[in-house]
């Protein structure tokens, strides 16, 4: 449920968010693991947006992680190592909304799980709700697969099959170590009186 912050409440998420955005960024230039064509494991670096959402709303989680987003399309624009893939308009279109603006932006989603703050299956509600999104996010990537990777298939292998195997290999442990790092926060008293002392 939505609350309208004061004036002090709005500064407080304001600056709040802007940690949250630039501690994020920091741990996604420390990759574990980069795929070859765009992709990596990192430290987490999706919770401290979901974070965001989690604590302030879906206002501010959406805000937050929309300017993530742009964030993680610019990095990839100076990294110069994804779009030269991209070899049509469509196909750059297809690249911006379905690796970066879209599966990025509905981090902020984590608001789902705010009604459940403090309660006795919270790390359990987060649990749940944060595995989803990262699945979506996977679902995105796997789109620009099927789309624009796809084409680079080992012979014998379909381009479906591609993009499964491909986004697969990094996302499935950038979901295990995002719920994991985030159920071991949220079990800290100072992390939960973080996400709760807003209400």
């Amino acid at each position: 449920m939505e609350t309208k912050l004061s004036r002090s409440k709005k500064i407080l998420a304001l600056t709040q968010s802007a940690i949250f955005i630039a501690l994020a960024t920091v741990l996604s230039f420390l990759p574990v693991y980069e795929m070859p064509m765009g992709g990596s494991v990192t430290l987490a670096s999706m919770l401290p947006i979901l974070f965001i959402g989690l604590k302030f709303g879906y206002k501010w989680g959406f805000a937050s992680s929309a300017i993530y987003a742009f964030i993680q399309l610019a990095q990839a624009l100076i990294k110069g190592n994804v779009f030269i893939w991209c070899t049509t308009a469509t196909t750059v279109i297809v690249c911006v909304l379905f690796d970066y603006i879209v599966p990025f932006s509905i981090l902020g989603f984590s608001a789902l799980a705010r009604n459940g703050l403090g309660e006795k299956l919270f790390v359990v509600k987060v649990s749940v709700v944060f595995s989803i999104i990262i699945a979506v996010r996977f679902l995105c990537h796997y789109i620009t697969g099927v789309a624009i990777w796809g084409q680079w298939a080992p012979d014998g292998m379909g381009k479906f099959l591609y993009s499964f195997l491909y986004n697969i290999e990094y996302m499935l442990p950038e979901l295990i170590i995002t719920v994991v790092i985030g159920v071991f926060l949220m079990s800290s008293s100072q992390i939960e009186k973080l996400l709760t002392n807003e209400k």
